[in-house]
Protein backbone atom coordinates (compact mmCIF):
# COMPACT_ATOMS: atom_id res chain seq x y z
CA UNK A 1 0.00 0.00 0.00
CA UNK A 2 0.95 3.75 -0.62
CA UNK A 3 2.28 6.10 1.96
CA UNK A 4 0.40 8.48 0.75
CA UNK A 5 -3.10 6.22 0.69
CA UNK A 6 -2.03 5.35 4.58
CA UNK A 7 -2.06 9.53 5.45
CA UNK A 8 -5.03 9.22 3.34
CA UNK A 9 -6.68 6.92 5.55
CA UNK A 10 -5.55 8.04 8.73
CA UNK A 11 -6.72 12.04 8.16
CA UNK A 12 -10.26 10.00 7.39
CA UNK A 13 -9.97 8.30 10.82
CA UNK A 14 -8.89 11.61 12.49
CA UNK A 15 -11.76 13.15 11.14
CA UNK A 16 -14.31 11.21 11.31
CA UNK A 17 -13.19 10.98 15.60
CA UNK A 18 -13.65 14.97 16.05
CA UNK A 19 -17.29 14.70 17.56
CA UNK A 20 -20.04 15.73 15.30
CA UNK A 21 -21.92 16.81 18.62
CA UNK A 22 -20.14 20.94 17.81
CA UNK A 23 -19.68 20.68 14.61
CA UNK A 24 -23.20 19.87 13.01
CA UNK A 25 -25.98 18.09 15.10
CA UNK A 26 -26.50 20.46 18.15
CA UNK A 27 -25.96 24.22 18.97
CA UNK A 28 -27.34 23.90 22.19
CA UNK A 29 -24.96 24.90 24.69
CA UNK A 30 -21.92 25.60 22.19
CA UNK A 31 -20.53 28.99 20.93
CA UNK A 32 -20.44 29.63 17.27
CA UNK A 33 -16.99 29.76 17.10
CA UNK A 34 -16.34 25.68 18.25
CA UNK A 35 -18.77 24.73 16.17
CA UNK A 36 -17.39 26.19 13.17
CA UNK A 37 -13.58 25.59 14.28
CA UNK A 38 -14.82 21.80 14.39
CA UNK A 39 -16.44 21.99 11.19
CA UNK A 40 -13.77 23.67 9.21
CA UNK A 41 -11.14 20.96 10.78
CA UNK A 42 -13.54 18.53 9.57
CA UNK A 43 -13.88 19.01 6.04
CA UNK A 44 -10.06 20.23 5.98
CA UNK A 45 -9.46 16.28 7.15
CA UNK A 46 -11.90 14.94 4.38
CA UNK A 47 -10.81 16.45 1.16
CA UNK A 48 -7.03 16.19 2.26
CA UNK A 49 -7.64 12.71 2.52
CA UNK A 50 -9.58 12.29 -0.40
CA UNK A 51 -6.76 14.16 -2.40
CA UNK A 52 -4.30 11.73 -1.22
CA UNK A 53 -6.14 8.61 -1.12
CA UNK A 54 -7.22 9.33 -4.78
CA UNK A 55 -3.82 10.79 -5.83
CA UNK A 56 -2.02 7.88 -4.53
CA UNK A 57 -3.13 5.84 -7.64
CA UNK A 58 -2.97 8.28 -10.40
CA UNK A 59 0.53 7.41 -10.95
CA UNK A 60 -0.35 3.83 -11.61
CA UNK A 61 -3.21 4.68 -13.92
CA UNK A 62 -1.26 6.90 -16.22
CA UNK A 63 1.55 4.16 -17.04
CA UNK A 64 -2.12 2.49 -18.01
CA UNK A 65 -3.18 4.78 -20.23
CA UNK A 66 -6.57 5.52 -18.37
Amino acid sequence: MNTRKIIGYVLWLLAFLIPFQPAILSTDGIHNVTGLISFIVLLVLLFTGYFLVDGADSKTKAEHGH
